[in-house]
């Protein structure tokens, strides 16, 4: 007979996986990792602070153009790096030593010998990784709005505009967090050698933020005939990036960054046409002095329901966990 599940059961398994929460969390958030972490996170923001330092200290923008510009470059940086490379290769780094490192050290077998369940042990060291990487990307969201203001001399307008944004993007990098941490926690447990999980992790991440762009780039009328959106990972992620996003009005994508984000993830009907474009003439594509306005916009492709790709993340995350927890069970630990 099945136990039941009750609220003092849930609470049980919940308390001893926050045991391994905690221990998680103050290995992985040394002060070392975090100022390695934040380094790297803001790299890219500083570097561009500085290049378009003399563009926005001009004066030739308008306050109005100030803003929508500063948010487009602000959410092709942080879609490209900050919620996506960087997010994967922090979880890669943090993550898929997680299991393997506890097994060949012996914490492990100490671990199983105690009262506690290997399902309550993978998900206390799922849910640490999921807060350190948390923790750290609102950092870098919320400074790199700091340093565009200290850089940019931006008003508080625009810096206003940007932090309603980043709120909307650190919802979203919750999504990416839960997705790469369960894919992680699973590879981690499946495997032993350092090299076959690097070589997996650099595969599932190339096929996750590449596949689609590729397969629109050489066959797009491939790509729409056979709908192959519905298993195109890095659609599924800009379909809820850009979604989140919008919720505010400062969200709105000039179409310039319109033109990238439909290069990258499918979004907009951008090809590669388009994109290259955007690339060579750059901002003047932003504003046409003659008529005073922006460029039309371009239409979104809503292959796909954002609330669906988000779900489906979601159901994916679960079935890894279920994979790490399966694996876990099935494990020799001596």
């Amino acid at each position: 007979m099945r136990p039941t599940i009750t609220k003092e059961r849930i609470n049980s398994v919940m308390g001893k996986a926050i045991i391994v929460m905690n221990k998680t969390i103050s290995e992985l958030m040394s002060f070392r990792r975090l100022v390695a972490g934040l380094f790297i996170g803001l790299a890219p923001v500083i570097l561009f602070g500085f290049v378009w330092r003399e563009i926005f200290s001009s004066g030739t923008l308008s306050l109005e153009m100030q803003i929508r510009s500063m948010v487009g470059y602000f959410m092709l940086i942080s879609f490209v790096w900050t919620v996506g490379a960087f997010i994967a290769y922090l979880i890669i780094v943090s993550g898929t030593d997680s299991i393997s490192k506890e097994e060949e050290s012996g914490t492990l077998l100490l671990m199983v010998s105690k009262p506690i369940s290997r399902f309550q042990f993978i998900l206390g060291k799922f849910l640490g990784l999921l807060v350190t990487t948390l923790l750290l990307e609102i950092l870098i969201l919320f400074g790199s709005v700091f340093i565009f203001w200290l850089t940019l001399g931006l008003d508080p307008e625009t810096v206003g505009a940007l932090l309603s944004v980043a709120f909307w993007m650190f919802l979203y990098s919750i999504i990416v967090a839960i997705l790469f941490d369960a894919l992680a926690i699973a590879i981690s447990t499946l495997l032993k050698s350092q090299m076959l999980k690097i070589t997996l992790s650099i595969l599932l991440v190339g096929f996750i933020f590449t596949f689609g762009l590729i397969m629109r780039g050489l066959w797009p009328s491939t790509y729409e005939n056979y709908h192959l959106g519905y298993i195109d990972p890095g659609y599924h992620l800009g379909n809820i990036y850009v979604s989140a996003v919008e919720q505010v009005e400062s969200g709105r994508i000039t179409p310039q960054t319109q033109a990238y984000m439909g290069l990258i993830n499918g979004t907009y009907s951008a090809g590669i046409e388009e994109a290259v474009l955007v690339m060579f003439i750059g901002t003047s594509q932003s504003f046409d002095p003659d008529i005073g306005a922006m460029p039309p916009s371009l239409e979104r492709t809503n292959y796909l329901n954002p609330v669906f790709s988000a779900l489906l993340c979601l159901v994916v995350s679960a079935a890894a966990m279920g994979v790490a927890k399966i694996s876990i069970e099935k494990k020799e630990v001596y």
